[in-house]
């Protein structure tokens, strides 16, 4: 079974519907999901990462609500980031010049043996040479 691991990036574009093409390749995700032929995970951190740019992207606070339980029904596994894989997210963060947050979702999903799916066009500049990384435009 194919595994890719998100972060909020590829969420958010596609909850708000900041970007058509990405919603639409969310969506097809999902499909894969719901079907059985893919998983999707991420951090525990991906939801407070999420709720922060739905406050910040849409200014209802009813739609926001809205967004947010729509988020939560989507089917994610959630994992936790061990003591150890800290010390290697925080040594890649260094290497490659990019924030904690952001190396540590592709950390995971390499320590997963997942394809880390982000639309942070910076980030992904900035960390495809270490591989399992996928740009989503």
């Amino acid at each position: 079974m194919k595994s890719y691991l998100i972060d909020a990036s590829i969420v958010l574009k596609s909850i708000l519907n900041e970007d058509a093409s990405v919603s639409e390749k969310f969506q097809e995700l999902l499909k894969k999901v719901v079907s059985g032929k893919t998983q999707i995970s991420s951090q525990k951190f991906l939801i407070t990462e999420v709720a922060n740019g739905i406050r910040y992207g849409e200014k209802d606070k009813t739609a926001g609500t809205q967004y947010l339980k729509v988020f939560l029904e989507l089917p994610i596994k959630y994992l936790t980031l061990s003591k150890n894989l800290h010390k290697i997210i925080l040594e890649a963060s260094y290497d490659i010049g990019t924030t904690v947050y952001d190396t540590s979702y592709h950390i995971l999903a390499k320590a997963q043996g997942a394809i880390f799916l982000t639309c942070d066009e910076n980030y992904y500049k900035k960390a495809k040479d270490i591989g399992d990384i996928e740009l989503v435009k």
